[in-house]
């Protein structure tokens, strides 16, 4: 690739066709890039062992999310480091121009190979996240289309596994051998057992009024003492209890999503500031791979050069 005007001379530059080698950055790179998985799933088996389903049986999470991280940026120092390594040992030497010239062309072999590793992994998991995304998709669709199917009625789309309907639920549930008055409107089978109807029986206006009222309050963060006045009212007539019972029932409900609601924004506040941290780690994660991929293709550079050797554990290594 490269002709010298006056070979062996220092600081005369040769005349090439292109500085940049790519043969030894794509090398470098897959190299790294299979180090890199390789040590990332040898990673993975170890956290595995040290975590367990059992409250008691594994490590603290803080220990275990230290333990991940660091673990994380040794494996891209160690693989970009091999990566840019055999990048600058096998670029053409080039015996021609001044030492620093050589070195600089050596790094920037080894910050090439980084920087092609981080596009080949990001193509790679916005393939995988994409498939993921695809696969889920697919599989919601289907799991809501089985459940229209099953449902067939409004009752049945309504869910007690969030905290609103749960509450509802509680709020309209018949009191223990109290008859429940039918709501106004009602229709007689409501009415018909003194066992008292079941929340599935309570008109779907009734529940949608109180749902509201119930939002709007959480969202002002207090229940206004008329719109109390008027849940009580409504919980004892359906549900058939004494009036302070249905207030306490109000009290209780309100108190339980007002809980749910800061157990909400406590997980959100979390999953936020452990999504700060992850970008933070995968950054830092990046620039030490960066450096240590320059680093090693000088070394490589300067082995190449000075027919060096790689010495691992106290013996000449490939391989």
């Amino acid at each position: 690739m490269a002709t010298a005007a006056s070979a062996g001379t220092p600081g005369i530059v040769s005349r090439v066709s292109s500085y940049v080698e790519w043969a030894p950055i794509i090398a470098g790179a897959v190299a790294a890039a299979a180090v890199s998985f390789v040590l990332f799933a040898f990673g993975t088996a170890i956290g595995l062992t040290a975590v367990s389903p059992w409250s008691g049986s594994s490590l603290p999470a803080w220990l275990i999310a230290i333990i991940a991280s660091l673990w994380v940026l040794v494996a891209q120092a160690v693989s970009y480091a091999l990566g840019g390594y055999i990048a600058g040992r096998l670029r053409a030497p080039m015996d021609d121009v001044l030492p620093a010239e050589r070195h600089f062309r050596d790094g920037t072999h080894g910050f090439l190979v980084w920087a092609l590793g981080v596009v080949i992994s990001a193509v790679i998991l916005g393939w995988a996240a994409g498939a993921i995304l695809k696969g889920g998709a697919e599989t919601t669709a289907s799991i809501a289309s089985a459940a229209a199917q099953t449902s067939g009625t409004a009752a049945g789309a309504l869910t007690t596994t969030d905290p609103l309907n749960y509450a509802i639920d509680r709020l309209f549930r018949p009191g223990s051998g109290a008859p429940s008055a039918a709501p106004p409107g009602g229709n007689a089978a409501a009415t018909a057992s003194p066992a008292t109807a079941s929340t599935s029986q309570v008109q779907e206006a009734d529940r949608s009024e109180v749902r509201r009222v119930l939002v709007a309050a959480l969202s002002a963060d207090a229940l206004p003492p008329d719109d109390h006045a008027f849940l009580a009212s409504r919980v004892s007539a359906i549900a058939g209890i004494p009036q302070p019972d249905a207030e306490k029932r109000v009290d209780d409900a309100f108190a339980a999503l007002q809980k749910a609601k800061a157990q909400a924004k406590d997980a959100a506040d979390k999953a936020r500031r452990a999504s700060a941290i992850g970008g933070f780690l995968t950054a830092a994660a990046a620039l030490i791979a960066a450096a240590a991929a320059a680093t090693g293709a000088g070394l490589g550079g300067r082995h190449r050069d000075e027919n060096g050797t790689l010495r691992i554990f106290g013996r000449e290594r490939f391989w």
